[in-house]
């Protein structure tokens, strides 16, 4: 069940979900988006949302300057796009062939399609997407036969896929995913990750010792984290 409220000019989103506190958090559009009991009446929601006014106007504030920097660099717009840490400028050129096909060549990524296809946003933007997800295939694979090694660690099943912000993750049973978008980073960051999860096929948790193993692999690891913080929200496709 999802509401909307207002205080002042503020709007935002109230989710009903199963669970036992009010989280508030403000995402990559600058939206409020409160998650809330079922057994939570609104009057009590909004006192909590009152409370957090001030972080809240920081965090929008925030938001709008990351957005402001993401439409100056024309990555909001598509006009240019991340590549293992490189901005390269998006070129459409038109081909006689019946699907988009994207490439990487001369620091530029270049989309072929016929007159009506490179017109297509929408078939653009989806063909961008097909280009980052095998890529990432081949790359993450890579990663992992080399940085296992060093490990000493046997993973079992490898996916990629899109998510908002988790980079990777680790199952229980060895099983691995990495999210495609990391092929904006470059490449250290994209090992680190690979080592994070990597490591938990031996500590399945962020214990010291989990640490240690990361920075025996990775010294510089908390530089790659450090820049996912700050970076990651650029990490994004049209």
């Amino acid at each position: 069940m999802e509401t909307t409220h207002k205080i002042s000019s503020l709007r935002y989103r109230v989710i009903r979900k199963n669970r036992k506190n009010v989280s508030i958090s403000i995402d990559e559009k600058g939206d409020i988006i409160v998650i809330a009991p079922w057994d939570i009446n609104y009057d009590s929601v909004e006192k909590i949302v009152k409370s957090k006014m001030d972080w809240i106007y920081k965090s929008k504030n925030i938001i709008k300057d990351k957005i402001e920097y993401m439409k100056s660099m024309g990555i909001s717009q598509g006009e240019n796009m991340l590549w293992l840490g490189k901005l390269l400028e998006v070129k459409k050129c038109e081909s006689d062939i019946k699907e988009c096909h994207v490439e990487v060549l001369n620091d530029k990524i270049i989309i072929y399609g016929n007159s009506l296809l490179i017109k297509n946003q929408e078939a653009i933007n989806k063909s961008i997407r097909k280009f980052y997800k095998e890529k990432s295939k081949i790359i993450f694979a890579e990663k992992v036969r080399f940085y296992a090694k060093k490990i000493n660690v046997h993973p079992n099943k490898i996916t990629v896929r899109c998510q908002k912000t988790r980079w990777g993750s680790c199952s229980s049973k060895g099983n691995l995913s990495f999210n495609y978008k990391l092929l904006m980073a470059p490449l250290d960051v994209i090992d680190y990750i690979v080592v994070h999860e990597l490591c938990h096929l031996v500590y399945m948790d962020h214990s010291g010792g989990y640490w240690r193993m990361v920075g025996s692999i990775i010294p510089q690891y908390l530089d790659k984290r450090n820049w996912l913080k700050n970076n990651g929200y650029m990490l994004r496709f049209p």
